[in-house]
Order: structure tokens, then sequence, then C-alpha cells
């Protein structure tokens, strides 16, 4: 039955018709979620390895463990941008 201004009379159909679009969105929200976060993952495990070929393959690869181990100690104590600044300069 429609009133007037052309209003459905059945408001609560509308009602629960519009509350089930709603869950239907939030839905559909969480799942892009869920997929966009599983993308993260699987970038931020892609640089991982990226990042661990490229150390294989600099002179750290080839360095003794030690050595390595000495360096990356000392860059923890200067800090990246520090150590950066430094070798830009030299």
């Amino acid at each position: 039955m429609l009133l007037p201004g052309g209003f459905s009379a059945n408001l609560r159909g509308i009602i629960m018709a519009r509350k089930g679009s709603l869950e239907a969105e939030r839905q559909a929200i969480a799942r892009e979620r869920n997929a966009l976060e599983a993308r993260e993952a699987k970038l931020r495990e892609s640089e991982q390895n990226a990042m661990a070929e490229l150390l294989r393959k600099s002179a750290l690869g080839k360095a003794p463990f030690e050595r390595v181990e000495a360096f990356f100690a000392a860059l923890g104590r200067l800090g990246l941008d520090e150590a950066e600044k430094r070798l830009a300069k030299s």
C-alpha cells in the first residue's frame, strides 16, 4: 500500500531490507580487508626474500660472519640515517 508521496506502508520490510544490505556491505568490506591483509603479508614476505637475496649477492654476503655481525652491530649503534649520511660522504 502506498502512502501520500509514494512511500510504502511496509516500513518494517524496508528497514529489514536495508539492514540486510548494510550487513552484506559490512561482510563485503571484511572480505576485501582480509584479502588486502593477505596481499600485504605476501608483499612483506617477497620484500624479505628480496633483501636476503641482495645481502647474499653483496659484499656482506661474501664476508665472514663475524665481520658481518660486527658491521650490523655498528650500524645498530649509529642508526640507519647516520650510517647513510657517513657513507654518502665517503
